[in-house]
């Protein structure tokens, strides 16, 4: 299949949907669920393996020459396109009958990223980005995300999945002391928080020890939506790591001088 934008976000919808079929027959069903660390709990159930292994299939259909990172399972090529998959991004969402757990699908092409998808299949919302574009599907209708204009740290909704289990305890403390300047905070939003941001519900995502699969999907996403998507130290978010999401450069200005600053 030729290499175009087109083409590539038209499979990457076809792989949503087949993605979709698979994860939505397991979900509250009673699954074996296995911890892929010894010492933490990180879940896993057939349902990330299948939906990685089908993904997997439709890539190497379609697109033979290009590499997969997968949190499940990779496949290593030489090539300057590599896609990025999270089978179920919020495996614990998921095995707890929580329903904002997605699929995350991106494609880099030499290290950076053109294309984005979040699906969120309980939700039946498809969150898309790329070619400057960034909109939603939801019952089948289409519309442009757009984010707010919040730029004051007092009046910010901060999301996270959860400040325990940032990379470490000095990152949840900063977090922490962040939260407490802001207007409300939710927390348990895995990938539907960005996608929440994208579309103008909240205005901050700030998160620690991200893998790639976890975030570059997102990108295209916020980026086309008019907002920031960096790490804590105004990088690139293309290996993961730690995240701020806002709606603005203004306000990210603002946060990374927080989240920086030693405490007196």
């Amino acid at each position: 299949m030729r290499n175009s934008i087109h083409n590539f976000a038209k499979v990457a919808n076809y792989i949503a949907d087949d993605a979709r079929k698979i994860s939505l027959n397991y979900f509250k069903k009673k699954l074996h669920v296995k911890s892929k660390d010894k010492k933490s709990f990180n879940p896993v159930t057939i349902a990330d393996i299948k939906v990685q292994r089908k993904i997997n299939q439709i890539i190497k259909k379609y697109f033979p020459t290009h590499s997969i990172l997968g949190e499940e399972e990779s496949i290593e090529n030489v090539s300057d396109y590599q896609w990025c998959i999270d089978p179920i991004d919020g495996t614990k969402s998921f095995i707890q009958g929580f329903p904002i757990w997605g699929t995350l699908i991106s494609l880099s092409r030499k290290k950076d990223i053109i294309l984005g998808v979040a699906d969120i299949p309980v939700l039946d919302e498809r969150y898309i980005g790329y070619s400057r574009l960034s909109y939603k599907i939801k019952n089948g209708i289409k519309t442009r995300l757009k984010v707010r204009n919040t730029d004051k740290i007092e009046d910010c909704i901060l999301n996270t999945t959860s400040p325990y289990v940032f990379a470490n305890k000095q990152d949840q403390k900063i977090f922490e002391r962040v939260a407490k300047e802001v207007k409300t905070v939710r927390l348990g939003g895995d990938c539907y928080s960005y996608c929440l941001l994208a579309d103008g519900h909240i205005d901050l995502v700030i998160e620690s020890g991200l893998k790639p699969w976890d975030i570059r999907a997102l990108e295209p996403i916020i980026i086309n939506a008019k907002g920031v998507l960096k790490t804590w130290e105004g990088n690139k978010i293309l290996n993961g790591g730690r995240i701020i999401a806002a709606t603005n450069d203004k306000l990210f200005k603002k946060i990374k001088n927080k989240i920086n600053k030693k405490p007196s």
